[in-house]
């Protein structure tokens, strides 16, 4: 089962996401990465837009780090990260999941563009504020439900904390926990597994 997954992508980026899932479930898999793969004929027979995250998996072609993790937990017998279709532990995690992507990260990202193309436009600066306000907002969501519990889902560690961990850990990155204690804890804890590959 573990054989025949290749995994395109790796460091800080979100191919993190993937490579700490593969690590949780401890699977067999190849990674490739290499200067210029991105954007590379290769790399777009996986994704459209030959980025990274992308995988193979039993000849299925994946891309989007939260599917292919998803999809690498499905496959995985006896995992304990992901709860079955149509329970409502498998709704709550993808509820946080695609709460932290539109409501937290995709302000984050555009943030990360407009720094890319003209970070001292005026009206870039004022977009990139606005963003960060959002970004905050969602954060804030965050802190109160886990002021609550120490994982999204409850007591236990699970795929919902691979992703949307990442996610808050940019937040950090950017500084934006610096008044939320709970998200700070949040992420002591995430960094103490021993599997981690969220980086500092």
């Amino acid at each position: 089962m573990n054989s025949d997954i290749t995994i395109y992508g790796s460091g800080g980026n979100r191919a993190a996401r993937v490579v700490w899932t593969v690590n949780e479930l401890g699977l067999d898999v190849t990674y490739r990465h290499y200067d210029g793969m991105i954007g590379s004929d290769e790399l777009r027979q996986f994704h459209p837009q030959a980025k990274v995250p992308a995988a193979q998996i039993h000849g299925l072609a994946l891309f989007e780090s939260a599917a292919i993790c998803q999809h690498l937990c499905d496959i995985t017998p006896g995992n304990t990260l992901l709860a079955a279709s149509g329970t409502n532990a498998r709704s709550l995690h993808a509820q946080w999941v695609l709460f932290a992507q539109s409501e937290i990260e995709a302000y984050l990202w555009h943030n990360f563009q407009l720094g890319r193309m003209d970070p001292d436009n005026e009206h870039s600066q004022k977009v990139r504020e606005a963003n960060l306000q959002l970004a905050e907002a969602g954060l804030q969501v965050l802190e109160q439900h886990l002021s609550a519990q120490p994982f999204l889902l409850g007591d236990s560690f699970s795929l919902a904390d691979i992703i949307v961990g990442w996610t808050v850990n940019w937040g950090r990155k950017a500084g934006l926990l610096e008044a939320r204690p709970e998200l700070h804890e949040y992420l002591s804890r995430l960094f103490a597994r021993p599997h981690t590959a969220l980086q500092w």
